[in-house]
């Protein structure tokens, strides 16, 4: 029975991420195409239609097996909700039946993002009627694009004022700093840290040199 219903939410799954995909499609659709327009716009029905059958099939299902639980597995789902850490943390429990835990365990999740500029209030309303109220941070602009490792800015402050963009690159390179693209680093990019920060450095003849000039000591 357990088998059946895995198959069975398995291929509901699938049916409705076919429909989105669908939809998509349809929603990228230049309009003026109307050919393709009406052609993606059948696949997308045809997926809800799908859809539709299986979510029925489902709910059919469900209900027949609801009243030929035996006694043992009644019992048995009884003891495992008055333990729902125990279930939460099994090693057998997947991600996708956490999320199902967690549907069914909340009626509604309230945001507000007005009242603390820095902050997201959330109050989460379980199906018990508790309601669980805290905050989350706010993600500030920036946080989460890539950024040069500090311990590579902090070797470019120390070595802008007495070396060149290049030096600085090959000293970098050679010993072992990426960007925060993990590429080595050029002149050009050590010289848009240095104005990022505002660091002075040395515009003299060695600003220009490449790769295959003799290396520095980095004494500078």
């Amino acid at each position: 029975m357990a088998a059946q219903r895995r198959q069975r939410e398995l291929q509901l799954e699938q049916a409705r991420y076919e429909a989105r995909l669908a939809q998509r499609q349809y929603d990228a659709v230049d309009p003026d195409n109307r050919l393709v327009a009406s052609e993606l716009e059948r696949r997308w029905n045809e997926k809800l239609e799908r859809v539709n059958h299986l979510e029925q099939t489902y709910a059919q299902a469900e209900q027949e097996a609801r009243w030929n639980i035996t006694h043992q597995e009644r019992q048995a789902i009884k003891e495992l909700s008055q333990n729902l850490p125990m279930v939460w943390r099994a090693e057998t429990t997947t991600n996708q039946e956490r999320k199902r835990l967690l549907r069914m365990a909340i009626a509604s999740v309230q945001l507000d993002g007005v009242s603390k500029p820095e902050d997201i209030g959330v109050q989460i309303q379980w199906r018990s009627g508790v309601l669980t109220n805290f905050t989350v941070k706010r993600t500030a602009p920036g946080d989460c694009s890539l950024k040069t490792p500090l311990e590579s800015v902090a070797k470019i402050r120390e070595m802008a004022d007495k070396c060149s963009h290049q030096d600085i690159a090959n000293y970098l390179n050679d010993a072992g700093y990426r960007t925060a693209f993990g590429r080595p680093f050029t002149h050009q990019t050590v010289g848009y840290i240095c104005r990022r920060y505002g660091l002075t450095t040395d515009r003299g003849q060695n600003q220009n040199l490449g790769r295959n000039t003799p290396k520095p000591s980095y004494v500078c």
